[in-house]
C-alpha cells in the first residue's frame, strides 16, 4: 500500500490521492451542514489493487466522525465498507 498523502478539498467536496501521476478520488455532497453523502469512489485500473479506495473511504469516515457528521452513500463501494465496519455504520443517516 502506498503512503501517498490523501488531500481533502472541502470546496470541491473531494478527497484525492495521486500515485504515479494517476489520481484516485472520493466525492461527496453536503445535503445538510451535519451530513455528508458519498457519491463516488474512483480508483483507475492503473493504480488499482493497492487499497486506495479503502484509504479514501477511511479518511472520509474519520473526518465525518471527528466532526460529528452523519453519513449516507450512493456509492456501492463506500456503502459496503461503511456497513461492514461497526464504528462507521453507527454514523449512517
Amino acid at each position: 500500500m502506498s503512503d501517498a498523502e490523501i488531500k481533502h478539498d472541502k470546496d470541491a467536496r473531494r478527497y484525492s490521492v495521486v500515485i504515479e501521476g494517476t489520481e484516485a478520488y472520493l466525492t461527496y455532497e453536503r445535503p445538510t451542514p451535519d451530513r455528508i453523502h458519498v457519491t463516488h469512489t474512483i480508483v483507475p485500473d492503473a493504480i488499482g489493487g493497492r487499497g486506495l479506495g479503502k484509504r479514501l473511504v477511511t479518511r472520509a469516515m474519520e473526518d465525518a466522525i471527528a466532526a460529528g457528521d452523519k453519513v449516507s452513500s450512493s456509492c456501492w463501494y463506500a456503502s459496503g465498507l461503511i456497513e461492514k465496519t461497526p464504528e462507521w455504520s453507527a454514523q449512517l443517516a
